[in-house]
């Protein structure tokens, strides 16, 4: 796609506004036009009350045209209030071209329910961040009321959590084999799944030394999360070692949750999942992404929805309380009514959680040289389906209680979890909204430091691959980790 812009409106955010209307679209730097490639030309111009913006859109022999103008008066950032007419334009001259109307307007940023809270903490009432929603950001009154239902039962968490609380993840960045629209390139080749003990052997270290630090700081552990890939990938032997290292350093019966990612049901056996419950494990995650098992060989799970079944009644029959279960919108082969069939059944098992994902093709997966076909054919198909989802969830007597959304999801739409009332994954919530630091181990992690207001927030990256994480055998990053968050501790408390 080319896009050529005329005046101060960011390049992302006109990129951002592109994707809504020609997702999976790459963009191109060539001068000439093209008939196929879609076209788009912004231009800004002001007056002395007003930031004006015409947006001209043309793809395979179609135009549109559209022009807003923007009081200045009405925002304290004159850069807000032109890209609101920017975003307003675009909107109406993409809906036009393309007879389509993305469900969350010209909203951006991965997490709208941190944008509702925001409008609340300003003085707004509910019923007013949702107007300013649909009036200034163009959003689909459904997507608005949810986003704002989730942003009340967060707040509500918010305000009861321990102000020195934090959590652990734990990263097991490995899995049997790679899903088509994943983009972990090659965690699942034989040579890297070789790498697990002495992976173990680093990580189990750097759990002691993090748990240590956390005390040292007056920390308090309120949730773990081991995550991936898939950590049940590790064999029976290789998850003792793991749960014994963490058994040794926390007492799990303080905190609040203890997560373990179980995503593939082909690599859960009742021994793996008496090692979790043994161990304290409250929560546990078993995803199919759906029950059509032709659609599942399409996407290249190494399961059918018969494996989900056993692996689900392995889980249920171990003890652990809290089963979370995912499923993806929007997947090549399966249209509504497979969808459908797959939340229905889905529903009909009462996991605690239900978490609907929209199919979002990274650019390393397999599938992303598809992506576009792909989109193009699914937007108005996976919107009714993320729209049933949330109807039949609720139904049911779940209630919404997290949201995101990543860019280049199908259609723009979103991810949203969802919990039988008293059974929210806390830790979705510490992690999505920044309202706690996150101490992270293991190779891709990434530790999330904030300060106890939420003024200041600071990133931590480890190594992205295994073979890197243990190629630091001297503990330098280790080194350089701890120095930045004792330092950013110590700023934060004057000391």
């Amino acid at each position: 796609m080319r896009l050529k812009i005329n005046g101060g409106i960011s390049e992302y955010y006109a990129q951002t506004l592109c994707l809504l209307f020609f997702p999976g679209s790459k963009f191109s730097a060539k001068n000439e036009k093209h008939p196929d490639e879609p076209f788009a030309e912004i231009t800004l111009t002001e007056d002395s009350e007003n930031s004006i913006v015409t947006v001209y859109l043309s793809h395979l022999g179609k135009e549109a045209t559209s022009t807003y103008a923007e009081p200045k008066s009405k925002y304290s950032s004159m850069e807000r209030g032109a890209n609101i007419a920017c975003g307003k334009a675009f909107f109406e001259a993409g809906k036009s071209l393309r007879g389509i109307s993305p469900q969350w307007g010209i909203l951006t940023g991965i997490r709208p329910s941190k944008f509702i809270m925001d409008l609340m903490n300003l003085g707004n009432t509910r019923s007013q961040a949702v107007k300013i929603l649909k009036e200034d950001f163009l959003v689909n009154p459904k997507k608005a009321n949810i986003a704002a239902d989730i942003a009340c039962a967060e707040q509500h968490l918010i305000e009861n959590m321990d102000k020195d609380s934090c959590s652990l993840y734990i990263s097991i960045p490995f899995c049997p084999s790679r899903c088509h629209y994943c983009s972990f390139v090659s965690y699942s080749s034989p040579k890297l799944l070789s790498l697990i003990d002495d992976y173990l052997e680093k990580l189990c270290f750097d759990i002691s030394e993090t748990v240590d630090m956390i005390n040292a700081l007056g920390l308090k552990l309120s949730t773990i999360y081991i995550g991936g890939g898939t950590p049940t990938t590790l064999s029976e032997k290789q998850l003792n070692k793991l749960f014994s290292t963490i058994l040794q350093k926390i007492d799990v019966t303080e905190i609040d949750e203890f997560t373990l990612e179980a995503g593939r049901p082909d690599t859960i056996t009742p021994a793996k999942l008496a090692e979790a419950k043994n161990a304290g494990v409250t929560r546990v995650s078993i995803n199919t992404q759906t029950f059509n098992d032709e659609v599942l060989e399409m996407i290249g799970r190494k399961h059918t929805s018969k494996d989900f079944y056993n692996a689900f009644e392995i889980a249920r029959n171990s003890g652990i309380p809290n089963i979370n279960t995912d499923l993806i919108a929007g997947l090549p082969g399966e249209g509504f009514q497979s969808f459908s069939y797959s939340i229905d059944k889905l529903i009909k098992l009462r996991p605690e959680n239900i978490t609907i994902h929209t199919l979002c093709i990274k650019n390393a997966a397999d599938f992303s040289k598809i992506k576009s076909e792909i989109y193009k054919k699914n937007v108005r198909d996976v919107t009714k389906c993320v729209d049933y989802s949330q109807i039949a969830a609720k139904n049911a007597g779940y209630l919404p209680y997290y949201i995101y959304r990543q860019k280049n999801s199908v259609g723009n739409l979103e991810n949203v979890g969802f919990a039988l009332p008293g059974t929210i994954g806390k830790y979705n919530i510490y992690m999505m909204d920044e309202i706690q630091s996150i101490f992270s181990v293991g190779a891709g992690a990434v530790s999330k430091l904030v300060s106890s207001d939420k003024s200041k927030i600071q990133r931590i990256f480890e190594y992205k691959y295994p073979y890197e994480y243990l190629s630091d055998t001297e503990g330098q990053k280790r080194a350089e980790k701890r120095a930045t968050i004792e330092k950013f501790y110590s700023e934060i408390r004057g000391t």
